[in-house]
């Protein structure tokens, strides 16, 4: 078995993309450092549990967004409210605006949303 495949993250179904590359080095960083000064070997683990904490954060938002947004679409198949598809747009674009580290995966689910209130909202005359 080659370095380079012990090292590869494992394949991620989740909507944030993987951070053990840097969690990874963090850990190599410490352990470097060690020798050197133990207050920096705690310093970067203390940063890779920052960066954990971070992923985990960002992942439980990401959850509820899909989860809102899945669960307004089925709202809006009941009751053809087109409120319902006005908050699944402006959700998704605010979180490819602001949300740097979404995965492939939850892209492509933005994209198919997105499309899927295209072609049912019925755009409002201008005026």
């Amino acid at each position: 078995m080659k370095l380079k495949d012990l090292i590869q993250p494992p394949p991620s179904e989740t909507y944030v993309k993987n951070s053990s590359p840097l969690v990874t080095a963090l850990l190599i960083i410490a352990g470097l450092l060690w020798y050197v000064t133990q207050y920096g070997s705690i310093i970067a683990l203390v940063l890779a549990l920052f960066v954990l904490m971070g992923q985990k954060m960002l992942l439980a938002q990401a959850n509820k967004d899909f989860h809102e947004m899945y669960l307004s679409r089925q709202q809006f198949e009941t009751t053809q409210n087109p409120d319902y598809l006005r908050y699944i747009r402006a959700r998704s674009e605010q979180m490819l605006r602001d949300n740097k580290v979404l995965s492939d995966k939850a892209k492509r689910e933005i994209a198919k949303l997105q499309a899927y209130v295209a072609e049912n909202l019925k755009e409002e005359n201008p005026q």
